[in-house]
This record gives C-alpha cells, structure tokens and sequence, in this order.
C-alpha cells in the first residue's frame, strides 16, 4: 500500500496528477492530510479525493500561529502514532515543507520506504530559501526512491550521494497542462503584471519589497499590478503601504484562476518557486524577488531574473519580449506517468 501525503496548497498541486495516475493504474494507495496550511487547503481541495487521514484537528483555530518547531512536533508526534497502527510500504513526500520532512523522517524510523517528488532542488545555502534547503537536504538522506524534476537535480543528487536516481520532470507541468486543456488557456499579454510575494526570508524585509513596488507602480501607470496577497499577518501587515491606484491587492486566488491571470499577464513579480515553473509553461518573464533560486533553470532559458530587492531595476527587461520556448525546462507533462510507472515497479520487488 502506498501513501501520498501533503500538508500545503503546493503539494497538492503538485501531486493531484499522480494522485490521478494511480487511479488510473489501479495501484492501491491512501492519502493524508497533515493539516499544516489549513486557510489555503480550501483552494485546492477539490483537485484531490477527500485525504482518507487527517490530522487536521491539530492546527484547527491556531494554524497561523505555530513556529516552525510547533508543526513540526505536532506532524512528527502524530505520524508516530499513525505508522504504529498502519503499515505502508511506500511514503510519497514532495517537495521541501515541514510536512513532507516530519512525514519521511517519521516513515523512515519505522522502515518504510521514501519517495521523494521534486528532489534534488538546491541553492546550497541554508537561508535561502529558509526553512526549505534544509528540508529537502535532509529528506534525501533518508529517501529510497528520489524522483528529480531536472537534469540540474539529478546532478545535485549524485553529488549528496544518491542513490535510486530518476529523471522524470515537475507534476507542475502536468498540473498545467490539466487546466491548459479544460480551461482553453492560451498564452496572450495585456498591461496586467501578477505580484506574488510571501517567502519566509523576504519577511524581514517585505516593506521594503511593498515600497519598491509601489515606487515602480507610480513609475509605470500604464501596467495594472495584481497582487494577491498572502495570508500570513506579516505580510498582510504591509498593505497599508500600497496606496497606488494601479495596484489591485485581492485575496489569494483558486488554482485555475490563478494560472488564467498567468497566462494573460505582461511579466510576473514573485518570490514563489512554484510561480517561477509555471510561468515557463506560458512563456512569461519572471522578476524573482530573491537572492537565489533552487530552480536555475528559469534563468538560464531566459525567462528569469534574480532581482533580490531591486524589483524596480529590472522592469525594463521584463517588458521586452521573451524568448520563445519550445518547451518548459521542466519537462513535457507526463512526470506523473513516468512517476507511478516507477513506484510500481519499486512495489513489485
């Protein structure tokens, strides 16, 4: 039995098409729902079947409000006691958060095997992106299985010492390619400009990050800034800097509402790792609000920028046209497929 746990808004974005492939194939598996972002579970909810465990009740009233350390003992401490009652023989983790860390560790002090989706990201520097280059540098010690998006991360795997190493690309271009096809999306431009900012080491210095957008807003009125704003209290704390009639902050929007706006858009301004993959999907130029990218691929096709908190010295540069991309650097949309044809034969031996 195989069990496909998450706890974020990513993660199920992510794993919603291997979620689905499994289906498809027929292999028996469960899902679990750690219940770290509980606010943003309700955007994404529907992509997946109802998670047959949950340990929601945990964070129930107070979810924003836990540490690090806090989540990670309460996801810790209850994957304890679950894989005490439940035997799997596969764990699926992806990514880098504090639910796909505690869930490994926990899966690996009980010998069940790991696999891990997305691994291999590095920036080598643990405070960017923080807490998440830790993380996924720890879960690929303890994974049995390690599924990397890139040839960049296979790479970066054999030098941490890997083993079991597949290439098989980034469930986010399965993801959208899904909604591509059922919501018609084509790739178009507009004066509209996407605005995400979030990151955990951007935090101390996000009003900065909201004066320097409102400083190119005033600076360039004919682009629309759409921004929606993240629900942690230390970056919704900021709104009151943004005063700009060009800037739109709107609450965080649904998934294929989201990816329509990405498609329409003249570039994007974000500091999200996810937003940097799909914006290669649509062809847009990407602003990175950070020091450094796990993702060096974005940069090197063209489509990115590392701005740091310099936003407004590379606005030029976004509003030139792009280069045309045969493809995303991510893959070409069947890594699920290539995944779960992986996790069976694992399962076999």
């Amino acid at each position: 039995m195989i069990l496909v746990a998450f706890g974020t808004r990513p993660e199920i974005i992510k794993l919603f098409p291997v979620i689905n492939q499994l289906t498809v194939k027929n292999l028996p598996f469960k899902t679990l729902f750690s219940g770290q972002q509980l606010d943003l579970y309700e955007d994404v909810r529907e992509l997946i079947p109802t998670p047959d465990f949950s340990f929601a009740d945990m964070f129930a009233g107070n979810a924003k409000h836990n540490s690090l350390g806090e989540s990670f003992i309460k996801i810790s401490k209850a994957s304890e006691r679950f894989f005490s009652e439940d035997h799997f023989d596969l764990v699926i983790v992806q990514g880098d958060t504090t639910t796909a860390w505690a869930l490994a560790q926990m899966a690996f002090y009980n010998g069940i095997k790991v696999a891990h989706i997305e691994a291999g990201l590095r920036t080598f520097d643990l405070e960017n992106p923080y807490p998440e280059e830790l993380n996924r540098t720890l879960i690929t010690q303890v994974a049995y299985i390690n599924l990397a998006p890139t040839k960049q991360a296979c790479d970066n795997l054999l030098k941490c010492g890997a083993k079991n190493i597949h290439l098989v690309g980034n469930t986010i271009v399965d993801a959208v390619n899904y909604f591509r096809d059922r919501l018609h999306l084509i790739s178009g431009n507009s004066n509209k400009v996407l605005v995400t900012l979030h990151r955990r080491e951007n935090l101390v210095i996000m009003d900065h990050l909201f004066d320097e957008l409102q400083a190119v807003a005033i600076r360039n009125p004919q682009l629309q800034f759409i921004f929606p704003i993240h629900p942690n209290p230390n970056v919704i704390k900021h709104k009151a800097r943004i005063s700009c009639e060009n800037i739109q902050i709107i609450p965080p929007m649904g998934y294929p509402e989201l990816l329509k706006l990405m498609s329409q858009v003249a570039f994007i301004i974000s500091d999200s790792g996810g937003i940097q993959e799909e914006a290669t999907c649509f062809n847009k130029k990407v602003i990175v609000a950070r020091e450094k990218t796990e993702r060096p691929e974005v940069i090197e096709c063209g489509l990115g920028v590392l701005a740091g908190r310099n936003i407004g010295g590379f606005i030029e540069w976004a509003r030139m046209s792009p280069p045309l991309l045969e493809k995303s650097p991510f893959g070409d949309g069947d890594a699920a497929v290539k995944i779960v044809q992986i996790l069976a034969e694992s399962i076999k031996q």
